[in-house]
C-alpha cells in the first residue's frame, strides 16, 4: 500500500519479500546499534505492525527505479510519534532524506491531528514537552509542534550533522537537555 508520494520517492508498506534487504536497512538506524534485524523478525513486523497500527517503518523507493533507497516511517505504539528514517550508503546526500520527511510530516498532519485535539481536550494525555529530551549526551532531540503540543519527534546522535539538518530543514526544532 503506498503512503505517500513525492516528486522522487514512493513511502509504501515493505512487501515480505523484501523482508531481507529491508532487514539490513533497519539494523543502520544510528540510535539503535544494539539493535539486529533478522529478515524473520521484518517479516512479522510487515504481518503485524501495518494492521494492527496503520502504521511503522517504511519502504522508500526511488521512483524512478523503483529500487529500495530506505527505510521512514514512525515508531509503533505511542504518541507523539517518534519519526525515523535511514538511507542506503549509495542514496545518501541526494536529498532523499528531505523529501521523505516531508512526506512523513505531511502524513502525520493529515492522519494524526485528532491526536493533538485529543490532548487539548483532555491535558493528562500525551508526553509534555519537557518529557521528550535526549537520552544521553550523544543524542540530539528534535519536534514538530502543532498547536502548542508535540506532533513528531526525532532522536539522532550528537555527531550525525546531516541528519540534524533534515530535521530543522522540516521545520524540527531542537530541544534541548538538561
Amino acid at each position: 500500500m503506498i503512503i505517500e508520494e513525492t516528486e522522487r520517492l514512493i513511502i509504501k508498506e515493505i512487501e515480505l519479500n523484501e523482508a531481507k534487504e529491508a532487514s539490513g536497512l533497519l539494523s543502520l538506524f544510528p540510535c539503535e546499534t544494539e539493535k539486529s534485524y533478522t529478515s524473520e523478525m521484518v517479516e512479522a513486523y510487515i504481518k503485524l505492525a501495518y494492521g494492527f497500527y496503520g502504521y511503522g517503518y517504511w519502504g522508500v523507493y526511488e521512483r524512478e527505479t523503483n529500487s529500495l533507497v530506505g527505510i521512514a516511517g514512525f515508531r509503533e505504539g505511542s504518541f507523539p510519534l517518534e519519526a525515523g528514517y535511514v538511507f542506503r550508503e549509495e542514496s545518501r546526500n541526494k536529498g532523499y532524506a528531505t523529501e521523505a520527511l516531508k512526506a512523513l510530516v505531511r502524513f502525520a498532519e493529515e492522519e494524526f491531528m485528532w491526536v493533538i485535539e485529543e490532548q487539548e481536550e483532555d491535558e493528562q494525555k500525551g508526553k509534555p514537552l519537557k518529557d521528550i529530551k535526549p537520552e544521553s549526551k550523544e543524542q540530539r532531540v528534535y519536534v514538530i509542534t502543532k498547536r502548542d503540543k508535540v506532533l513528531l519527534y526525532g532522536r539522532t546522535m550528537a555527531d550525525n550533522i546531516q541528519s540534524q539538518r533534515v530535521m530543522l530543514k522540516n521545520g524540527f526544532l531542537e530541544v534541548k537537555g538538561e
